[in-house]
């Protein structure tokens, strides 16, 4: 088995990406930061502005999530509990409408919270997951 950070950005601290509590996998806090330090989901343009696509963000911290747990045999279909940190609460319908596609009614169950602000300037989103152990 592979360990849980393969393929994914070294974490900026000394904390483990997934610890397991009996029958449950805990995930750090997952960003869409990739192996090379950028952050997807993020154009800046020649003029200095920057723009931000939270759901390209999502949709790289679904697979950073989905590529932590396959180290330990498990999928998307073993979250039970999502927290989504926001950093601007007018992003919810187009984070909701990609988190919409990756889970229905019976996924995990979710909490979603505005923040002021994420560890890098460029996450405008961030996902803590819990996923059972036992499948």
């Amino acid at each position: 088995m592979s360990p849980p950070d393969a393929g994914r950005a070294k974490p900026l601290a000394n904390y483990p990406y997934l610890r397991q509590a009996g029958g449950l996998f805990f995930l750090a806090g997952v960003s869409a930061r990739q192996p090379d330090g950028t952050i997807a989901g993020v154009a800046r343009g020649a003029d200095g502005t920057i723009a931000y696509d939270v759901a390209q963000q999502l949709r790289a911290i679904i697979a950073n999530i989905a590529t932590t747990l396959a180290t330990r045999g498990a999928t998307l279909a073993d979250l039970v509990d999502v927290t989504v940190y926001l950093t601007d609460m007018a992003d919810y319908g187009a984070m909701n409408a990609e988190y919409n596609r990756w889970f229905g009614a019976d996924g995990p169950t979710r909490t979603t919270v505005g923040v002021k602000q994420l560890p890098h300037p460029d996450m405008v989103v961030e996902l803590k997951v819990v996923a059972s152990a036992t499948a």
